[in-house]
């Protein structure tokens, strides 16, 4: 599978704790590289607009694509996805990919 940064995918990935999620998760791919893949855990900003007041929570101001609702970060949830694990990963609004000065706005956050 080929991946390009800022793209968005749909999958379960394992917490930093081990356990997987309960159900599937977007990411935003921050970095790829031959043999892994760096994500941000992603989620929409309906009824949490709360926890955009938290400082490792930044919204994203241009979410479409690869998002289609207005979408946040979790600064603190990089994780590295090394090949073996990439089989369950979708990839999401036919991989095109979140705006490039949006993207290097998050990852210069990281």
């Amino acid at each position: 599978m080929s991946f390009v940064d800022g793209q968005g995918v749909l999958g379960k990935i394992r917490f930093v704790d081990g356990e997987f999620p309960a159900y599937y998760r977007t990411y935003l791919i921050a970095t790829v590289e031959q043999n892994y893949i760096e994500v941000l855990n992603v989620s929409s900003v309906r009824g949490k607009e709360r926890k955009l007041a938290f400082p490792t929570n930044e919204r994203l101001r241009i979410y479409n694509p690869p998002f289609l609702l207005p979408s946040f970060v979790k600064l603190d949830s990089l994780t590295r996805v090394e090949s073996a694990d990439w089989g369950n990963l979708q990839v999401l609004n036919s991989g095109r990919t979140l705006d490039a000065d949006e993207l290097a706005r998050i990852k210069g956050k990281l």
